[in-house]
């Protein structure tokens, strides 16, 4: 029985996304054979639509089918070009991000790896919407190719409404990349600086940054589980902060990643 609510959460969740693809590609294609500003901009209504239909739908699921509590804590998103980050342990991540940030707000672009593009659908979609596609490699070439992909959406972002998604871990949270990292955190590994400093340095002077943490009270999270309502209850917390009045990227988010930790084992304890 299990099984068969995960299999059927994850029909849902793909049937959804098909539908968004299928109408998000024809306006992706009629945005690029016809490059003019009115066309631009009604192609980037309708595709804003679309997401936050689906958007609103995963929430609908997860909330009212399958019943999982989403506690949020802090103060809702307000912005329309925020940058947000967020600790990384589930493909679950994705739809909660979307459901405290795109529910009442900018859609969310993501700073994704290149190889997304060949995951079905998923990949389909980062690439209509035109998600930021890094190489994540530590070849020269790579390395250059990955900054001036994120040197050019940090100067676009803020030039129209959406959010900016990353993921400072760059991978998803496991026990044995943890201790392979030799971390100071116990629910964490250790973020990255170079994306938020290259946006920091390009992107406008006024952007909104929104740190986002996301804890499922339990460790090992999969995301065929949380498909089930397993965990029943997530907790989202929601803090701001000003891009432009953070002097050293570095320094804050090593800080910010202490806090964070201090806060999962916090509420993993409120938990038991």
């Amino acid at each position: 029985m299990k099984n068969l609510i995960s299999f059927s959460s994850s029909l849902w969740v793909t049937t959804n996304l098909l539908v968004g693809f299928a109408l998000l590609l024809p306006i992706s294609i009629i945005s690029w054979l016809i490059p003019l500003p009115a066309v631009s901009r009604y192609c980037t209504f309708l595709a804003d639509r679309i997401y936050h239909i689906a958007v609103t739908l995963d929430t609908f699921w997860m909330q009212r089918v399958l019943g999982i509590e989403l506690v949020i804590k802090g103060k809702a998103n307000t912005h329309q070009t925020p940058v947000v980050i967020c600790n990384h342990q589930s493909w679950f991540d994705i739809p909660l991000v979307q459901h405290v940030i795109s529910g009442n707000g900018p859609i969310i672009k993501f700073l994704v790896k290149r190889e997304i593009v060949w995951i079905p659908v998923i990949g389909w979609i980062c690439m209509v919407l035109n998600f930021p596609r890094l190489r994540r490699g530590k070849k020269n070439s790579k390395a250059e190719s990955d900054f001036s992909i994120i040197q050019k959406a940090s100067k676009g972002h803020g030039k129209e409404t959406g959010a900016l998604l990353i993921f400072p871990e760059g991978t998803r949270f496991s026990e044995a990349k943890r201790v392979n990292q030799k971390v100071p955190y116990l629910h964490l590994l250790k973020p990255k600086t170079g994306g938020l400093k290259m946006i920091k340095q390009y992107a406008d002077a006024d952007i909104s940054l929104v740190d986002i943490t996301i804890d499922y009270h339990q460790r090992n999270v999969h995301i065929w589980n949380c498909l089930r309502a397993n965990p029943a209850k997530i907790t989202i917390t929601l803090e701001h902060y000003s891009l432009a009045k953070i002097d050293d990227i570095e320094t804050w988010l090593n800080n910010r990643w202490l806090e964070k930790d201090k806060l999962l084992s916090g509420q993993k304890c409120d938990a038991v």
